[in-house]
């Protein structure tokens, strides 16, 4: 590596990881709430959590996390535009104490507008919350201007017992995972593999959890080897048997529509082992009463 090279990496690892210092040439502003108007607010259900706090005269800062998913942390500008050429954010010790944090979990951010998202998991600043750390986020315009949000670790206890249960009790995977399920079998195989049922306990779950679920489709396909009555058979055997897994798993069977196709849809031209395997399926697909809305955007927005 080159003289100008290791002089950029150093820079960029000062800018980045070093604690915060600001150039007497830098124009600072600080934003923080007062701690006597401090006020963390959760919301969330089984499809997402968040846990947010008001930056005075900035905006909003946002824990969430999804199912499935790591917990990210965002901030929303009510005014903020320009692009940062750097911002970072680190644990901070609250303005009472003077020890800093033994694992400041120094981070990077990106910008896209009057929005930012922290680079990674943000469960350590969930834990630095827990602990009584504050948070501190660096913005460095190329104008030499900065700017510092500062949030303090007050009445945020409660709140955040609240989003910790929250994530506990999330749905294991999305929606857009589990809507349209495909389970592929080996020739003759009517059970589905081990391996596969814990997407099955996922779409149970997500069922029960989701009243706007008014239908599961549960369709048996059959490759074409061998006779097209058997074939048909088959496809009805696993349909059946998948239908009774999901029942056990707490699934009305009022809601469900089982299907059965042998070798009528393939997915693809049967020309080898692998392309009969993939039409060896049983297809799950759930149907909602109404059009799926985005709850990451009710959460935000709540």
């Amino acid at each position: 590596m080159n003289k100008k090279t290791t002089g950029i990496v150093a820079i960029l690892t000062g800018m980045f990881f070093a604690p915060f210092s600001w150039g007497a040439d830098n124009q600072l502003a600080k934003y923080a709430t007062p701690m006597d108007g401090v006020d963390w607010q959760f919301n969330g259900d089984r499809f997402g959590c968040q846990l947010h706090h008001a930056i005075d005269g900035f905006g909003t800062l946002s824990l969430v996390q999804y199912p499935a998913e790591a917990i990210t942390m965002k901030v929303e500008s009510n005014w903020f535009q320009e692009q940062p050429v750097g911002s970072r954010s680190v644990l901070s010790a609250p303005s009472w104490l003077k020890q800093a944090p033994t694992h400041p979990h120094a981070r990077a951010w990106q910008w896209n507008g009057m929005s930012g998202q922290m680079d990674g998991s943000a469960e350590g600043y969930l834990d630095g919350l827990e602990q009584g750390w504050g948070i501190d986020i660096a913005l460095q315009l190329a104008s030499q201007r900065s700017y510092q949000l500062v949030i303090e670790p007050v009445a945020v206890k409660s709140p955040l017992r609240a989003f910790r249960q929250c994530s506990a009790a999330l749905v294991p995977q999305p929606f857009d995972v589990v809507r349209h399920v495909t389970m592929n079998y080996a020739t003759g195989q009517i059970l589905p593999r081990d391996a596969q049922l814990p997407m099955l306990d996922a779409i149970a779950e997500y069922v029960a959890a989701d009243p706007r679920i008014s239908e599961v489709l549960v369709d048996g396909h059959s490759d074409s080897t061998g006779n097209h009555l058997a074939n048909l058979v088959l496809s009805r055997q696993r349909a059946d048997e998948l239908t009774g897994l999901l029942i056990e798993r707490g699934v009305a069977l009022s809601q469900i529509e089982i299907r059965a196709h042998g070798q009528r849809f393939p997915l693809v031209t049967e020309r080898s082992a692998a392309d009969r395997e993939k039409n060896r399926r049983v297809e799950i697909r759930l149907v909602m009463s109404e059009p799926d809305s985005e709850r990451s955007e009710e959460i935000v927005s709540d």
